[in-house]
């Protein structure tokens, strides 16, 4: 399957949201409340000129996409031209993992494939920013998945789409 059959056949936010749990819902509303973007982040945002589509394979269960999935809505909200399609983790096993090489063994959700206009590859985000890896994830985890690091996420993917 290819990205752009991927994406267009994609949920919207709206509908991830009606078929997660009730908890489920809890949980990403509360994440959603603490989600704060600096200036610069908005800025750098509203000034991205070109379609991108952002393709995210996700679940409501998960912890990481239950932080991060809110940060893609909010950023779709600021620019238009960022668009969200949400496919299942199982979709995204399927099709998603194989396009982007990553192999059965190494799939984590939510993984997003960052899509050009025309559907092209630009770059791809998988579980939780890079710099994590630097700083020390267990350091900042509770405020990561409480929704207090979104400017992480946003830095990351403005590195990836500019």
């Amino acid at each position: 399957m290819e990205f752009k059959e991927l994406f267009e056949t994609g949920m919207s936010y709206g509908t991830f949201l009606s078929i997660a749990s009730e908890s489920e819902i809890g949980k990403i509303r509360d994440i959603s409340k603490n989600i704060v973007l600096s200036e610069e982040n908005i800025k750098g945002l509203k000034g991205i000129d070109r379609d991108i589509n952002i393709l995210v394979s996700a679940e409501s269960w998960c912890p990481y996409v239950r932080a991060t999935l809110p940060v893609l809505y909010r950023i779709s909200e600021i620019n238009p031209k960022l668009r969200l399609g949400i496919i299942t983790e199982g979709r995204g096993f399927m099709f998603l993992a194989e396009k982007l090489g990553i192999s059965d063994d190494d799939y984590v959700i939510p993984t997003v494939a960052f899509l050009d206009g025309d559907y092209n590859l630009i770059d791809k985000y998988i579980g939780k920013p890079e710099k994590y890896k630097t700083i020390g994830f267990r350091n900042i985890s509770s405020d990561f998945f409480a929704g207090r690091r979104s400017d992480d996420i946003v830095e990351e993917i403005l590195a990836k789409i500019k």
